[in-house]
């Protein structure tokens, strides 16, 4: 155990001055900050109108290379394509954006799991490119499709898209990456740009699609980012950026990161199945981070705190 007076600074005969120092004041005496991880709460958003707008007081979306991490929580309820978040420029929702979106496949029972980018394939050119859960990683980078016979749980034998319907009724963690500067390959070809999808900690895509047809395939792409032309001011979450496709789910933890996140950190930040501190669990620039414990205050140090509309409000249920 080390001398007392080197850890307080102060001598023995002087514990006096130290002993009644309340515990949420101790990292004034000693140096270190004792105030551990908690979480609480969770946002719940309904499915008909609830939903969270975040107004961000300057573009600090990453736009060529960002990652978005949070916990989500899937009631039965959703049978039609939903929105978890949209992140968009709010004069011009035409241009970039950056979603991740509940794809309703078929019937009310095949849904895809997808990240979505609005990616600026030519100067003032936007197309949607996707990055869909797969079964295996046999199968990553194939183009994303609207095939429901291929949809099936991990590691099935030959389906190739994960069905997300499976998700509903517990908590999972969701990290997906963009990257315009590096590359994948699929097919013996290698395209540059990318995106990755990760899966309660665990890579379940690396690659690129153009958005598929009904009962069609779309084709593998790259990525060649978002110029500033957009200017990314807005976040919602709980519904896409026109207020519609709104999803009947719980949000936790929800956290931005400048740059690309390795399966490392993807691993850290699911952290087997339990939230931890992201801003000591990843090393990344950390832009933006929503906790949703009581209330919807940016817990990064940029301050974009969200405004609640239509009852979106606080659940008690957390991932644990």
């Amino acid at each position: 155990m080390p001398n007392i007076s080197n850890v307080l600074g102060v001598s023995a005969a002087d514990i006096n001055k130290v002993i009644n120092v309340a515990e949420a004041d101790i990292d004034q005496v000693i140096g270190y900050d004792l105030v551990t991880f908690e979480n609480t709460k969770s946002l719940f958003t309904d499915g008909v109108n609830d939903f969270v707008t975040i107004t961000l007081s300057s573009d600090i979306i990453p736009h060529n290379s960002g990652s978005i991490s949070s916990w989500v929580k899937v009631d039965s309820s959703n049978t039609s394509t939903k929105f978890f978040y949209s992140i968009y420029d709010d004069s011009a929702t035409s241009r970039g954006r950056i979603e991740l979106q509940y794809f309703n496949t078929s019937g009310s029972n095949v849904f895809a799991l997808n990240g979505a980018f609005r990616d600026e394939i030519a100067s003032n050119s936007f197309a949607v490119r996707m990055c869909n859960a797969k079964t295996h990683p046999d199968h990553h980078g194939e183009p994303w499709n609207r095939i429901a016979s291929t949809y099936g749980p991990f590691n099935h034998a030959t389906d190739t898209i994960y069905n997300a319907n499976a998700m509903k009724g517990n908590w999972h963690h969701v990290v997906w990456t963009w990257n315009k500067d590096a590359t994948y390959t699929y097919d013996g070809t290698t395209y540059n740009g990318r995106m990755r999808l990760y899966f309660d900690g665990v890579k379940v895509n690396e690659g690129v699609s153009s958005f598929a047809s009904h009962n069609g395939t779309g084709t593998a792409q790259g990525l060649a980012g978002i110029s500033l032309g957009t200017t990314f001011d807005k976040i919602r979450i709980g519904a896409r950026f026109n207020e519609n496709n709104d999803i009947d789910c719980l949000t936790d933890e929800l956290a931005i990161f400048d740059g690309e996140l390795t399966d490392a950190q993807a691993a850290a930040l699911y952290n087997n199945g339990v939230p931890g501190d992201v801003s000591s669990q990843v090393s990344n620039t950390l832009v933006g981070w929503w906790r949703f414990e009581g209330n919807l205050n940016d817990s990064s140090t940029n301050g974009n705190n969200g405004v609640a509309s239509n009852g979106a409000t606080f659940s008690t249920d957390v991932p644990s």
